[in-house]
């Protein structure tokens, strides 16, 4: 996302906490929180993530689930089989490990969420 982008985008984002204070600490601390921005298809979300948590589930939680109607209900679970789970990056991902998030992502069709673990401040479509 350029900045330009970034800043049009993050002025329009409705912000959310859950689980932790908004006590953000130097990345990589088991006390850090990053800013994830999630556009749902109508508007930007700002959720404040703990440093470490899985992409998918912190999604989940906050009620803007990567599944359609039908893969909320059939899906692999989390494990990176079925790629029901992905969602369109736009900045702050680590490289892919994972062989289907790295075979999707280098075919430019997303990442897979639960492949991903928030370590960064992050963009991303769902």
């Amino acid at each position: 996302m350029t900045p330009a982008r970034q800043s049009d985008t993050l002025s329009n984002v409705t912000s959310t906490t859950r689980g932790a204070e908004k006590d953000t600490v130097e990345s990589g601390g088991p006390d850090a929180t990053h800013t994830v921005a999630v556009h749902d298809g109508r508007e930007w979300h700002e959720l404040e993530v703990q440093h470490g948590r899985t992409l998918r589930a912190v999604l989940r939680e906050y009620d803007l689930s990567p599944h359609g109607w039908v893969t909320e209900h059939v899906n692999c679970d989390g494990q990176g089989h079925c790629s029901a789970c992905a969602v369109e990056i736009e900045e702050g991902a680590d490289d892919p490990e994972h062989w289907l998030d790295a075979f999707l992502s280098g075919r430019d069709l997303g990442r897979l969420s639960c492949q991903i673990e928030v370590t960064q401040d992050m963009a991303l479509r769902v």
